[in-house]
């Protein structure tokens, strides 16, 4: 894992289930609301389910090894526009830890991985591929976010075939306005100057930690794809992930005048 993360929110799922409205846990979820939160019975903490509503529940009882929890009020919460895809070059393991969790924290719809020129070829090798691997840093990053739906994963190991082939799919269910954006070394505008606050979706492609070459630029660009710059810095790939999530949800405030 990526050192310590704190459950702002408590993840339950399906499996943790032992009745109607109630849970039961047993892992690192119970050491945590005993030891670090420091909450017995009759107390209360912020709770969501998987792919479900969120709100409060009420820890019925504490013993050694588990934690029960009632669940009575619970709601949706509305979905926040525009919805993210991002597009990125497959990052080396240690990375891509990173990005899962931050994709899963601030809120990305769906992730895709893909081969780009310069990504190694171990790195499709990785453990992390596997789904099952990437879960942990997503229900971390969901806990960290208070967020409950997970982004859905996909790798791609042929860059021309996704993006004309698979692209055009993406922001299939959003209807409107679609926006996309690509990450530029390049003294391209700013982020600001290129973003639409009517898009619906907006998908973003960041490129590897030796950027893009040529050919990968002038496809995405033919395919509509605005470049932008974050900036007169040189980042890594997990805090280019962050900055333009930020910024993108800065401008959405800022010209939607949203909260």
């Amino acid at each position: 894992m990526i050192g310590y993360i704190t459950m702002n929110m408590v993840i339950l799922t399906e499996s943790d289930a032992v009745g109607v409205n109630t849970y039961r846990l047993f892992d690192r979820r119970a050491e945590h609301i005993r030891s670090v939160l420091k909450l017995g019975e009759g107390d209360t903490l912020e709770v969501g389910l998987l792919d479900g509503p969120q709100g409060r529940a009420l820890i019925k009882s504490v013993t050694g090894d588990s934690v029960e929890l009632v669940c009575n009020r619970l709601r949706e919460i509305p979905v926040v526009r525009p919805a993210i895809d991002l597009i990125c070059a497959l990052p080396r393991p240690q990375t891509l830890k990173k990005v899962l969790l931050t994709s899963a924290m601030m809120g990305v719809r769906s992730l895709h991985l893909i081969r780009a020129n310069r990504v190694e070829k171990s790195y499709f090798q990785s453990p992390l591929i596997e789904p099952e691997n990437q879960m942990p840093y997503l229900i971390d990053g969901l806990s960290q976010g208070r967020l409950t739906h997970l982004p859905e994963v996909h790798i791609h190991d042929r860059f021309r075939p996704f993006f004309e082939d698979r692209l055009g799919s993406l922001a299939g269910s959003c209807g409107g306005l679609i926006l996309r954006l690509l990450c530029s070394d390049d003294d391209a505008n700013s982020l600001s100057t290129v973003f639409d606050p009517h898009a619906n979706c907006v998908t973003m492609a960041i490129g590897p930690e030796g950027g893009w070459v040529p050919f990968e630029i002038e496809l995405m660009q033919s395919l509509g794809f605005r470049p932008f710059t974050l900036g007169r810095w040189t980042l890594r790939v997990e805090h280019a992930v962050t900055a333009a999530l930020s910024q993108i949800e800065l401008l959405r405030i800022m010209k939607n005048g949203l909260s």
